[in-house]
């Protein structure tokens, strides 16, 4: 299909963006490309490019790599090339020249977000998104996402830097600007807000939410990634119920006050606890997120946090092999005691416990993960079956999910610190 639309639109630049979990695929594409037509000019960029980029770079299939954020990036690199300029120069870029990669200066963060124009959501083919899975596995259909915000301060060790530490945001008129356009344009009310800390300014937050609320849009907000709980307050909790929120993600990690500590990430786990009752009572599903398997991490840990997910007023709750990526602290620790040539991104995510860090086998690790999900749930059926009337899970979602976690753990074996591949005869 790939080699048919090239063939039908004869692009002078193929732009890819990709995940670490998406890098096979990122390369694969690069070389279809290519074989297809040498002269076509391949860019990358996204998260994968950002954190490998040395590795990235030895592609010959790829010409140009953006690093960083791309917006003002990639706009110069079209202009330039589309008018037969030389791209030498443009900060945040590597470009292959006479097949060596030549490496620019550094791009600096975009410190105003509300000179970026909104995106063209013309271009897209929305209805094709509709029927895919979505994060937080939130119901199927048409919806759009959105960011208000990006950068974060906190400095948990396992989490990414793409945006950088410095926390920059659009202003509450700007965002209530689109989401007005994304309703009155293309007819959607579903919009999922993909902010590392939507309320890190409780100010702007509510702004946000008093302005859609007074609007009377119809909304149906989910926050699948973007809220830190422990700074949650009422009022806010409260306006994003009335403004239409309906699922609301919450990233705990860990219930072992020392490890919040080790990890960088210093939850107040009281706090957070409030925040989930609140939720709750507002009439918000939320879903808990936990990772197990920390460096040094005990089964005694594992059991705090079991213990705390489960005492919790939350709906449901996803428990996470811990997974160093690239471009992490983590990462840099655990590529001291692992081969990395080993590594196989194709099953390289944190549902499949590709790693096991934790002081026990991986085995253990694995049994400790199920109890988890057997003693949430236990507790939680009753919770969620009163409630399904107002769910909007997409459960085709979760399956999908649990069976890729189940085909990854066929194929790849975990022993202490070291990945081994599994003969697929086995």
């Amino acid at each position: 299909m790939l080699d048919k639309r090239l063939q039908s639109m004869n692009p002078q630049v193929v732009a890819i963006s990709a995940l670490t979990c998406e890098a096979e695929s990122l390369h694969r594409i690069a070389a279809i490309v290519k074989e297809r037509n040498p002269e076509t000019v391949v860019m990358v960029g996204g998260p994968h490019i950002s954190a490998c980029t040395n590795d990235v770079a030895e592609d010959l299939n790829i010409d140009v790599l953006a690093i960083g954020e791309g917006e003002s990036t990639f706009s110069e690199l079209i202009s330039r090339i589309s008018s037969g300029k030389s791209i030498e120069g443009i900060p945040g870029i590597a470009s292959r020249v006479d097949g060596n990669m030549e490496w620019g200066t550094p791009g600096e963060l975009i410190s105003d977000l509300d000179t970026i124009p909104f995106p063209a959501w013309d271009l897209v083919d929305i209805n094709k998104y509709a029927h895919l899975g979505r994060a937080g596995n939130v119901k199927r259909g048409k919806y759009l996402p959105l960011f208000t915000s990006r950068g974060c301060p906190y400095r948990c060790y396992y989490c990414h830097n793409l945006f950088g530490k410095k926390f920059r945001y659009r202003s509450a008129d700007n965002v209530v600007e689109e989401i007005k356009q994304i309703v009155e344009t293309f007819g959607i009310t579903d919009i999922e807000i993909y902010d590392d800390i939507f309320n890190l300014d409780l100010d702007r937050a509510k702004s946000i939410c008093n302005q859609l609320i007074e609007l009377n849009l119809g909304l149906s907000l989910s926050f699948p990634n973007g809220v830190r709980a422990d700074q949650l307050d009422r009022e806010l909790v409260n306006l994003l119920a009335e403004v239409g929120t309906t699922n609301l993600a919450v990233a705990v990690e860990t219930a072992s006050p020392d490890l919040q500590k080790v990890i960088g990430k210093n939850l107040n786990l009281e706090n957070v606890r409030k925040a989930i009752t609140w939720a709750d009572e507002a009439g918000i599903v939320t879903n808990g997120y936990f990772m197990l398997g920390f460096p040094g991490e005990t089964a005694d840990q594992i059991r705090q946090t079991i213990a705390y997910a489960e005492t919790t007023d939350l709906f449901f709750a996803s428990f996470f092999i811990v997974t160093p990526y690239p471009g992490t602290p983590l990462w840099d620790q655990t590529m001291s005691t692992v081969d990395s040539s080993s590594l196989d991104f194709r099953a390289y995510n944190y549902l499949s416990g590709y790693f096991n860090l934790a002081e026990m086998s991986g085995d253990e690790l694995r049994l400790l993960q199920k109890e988890a999900y057997r003693r949430f749930y236990s507790k939680k059926r009753w919770k969620i079956l009163k409630s399904i009337p107002r769910l909007r899970i997409d459960f085709r979602n979760a399956a999908w999910l649990w069976l890729g976690r189940m085909r990854d753990k066929a194929r790849f074996r975990v022993h202490d610190n070291e990945v081994q591949m599994q003969n697929a005869d086995d």
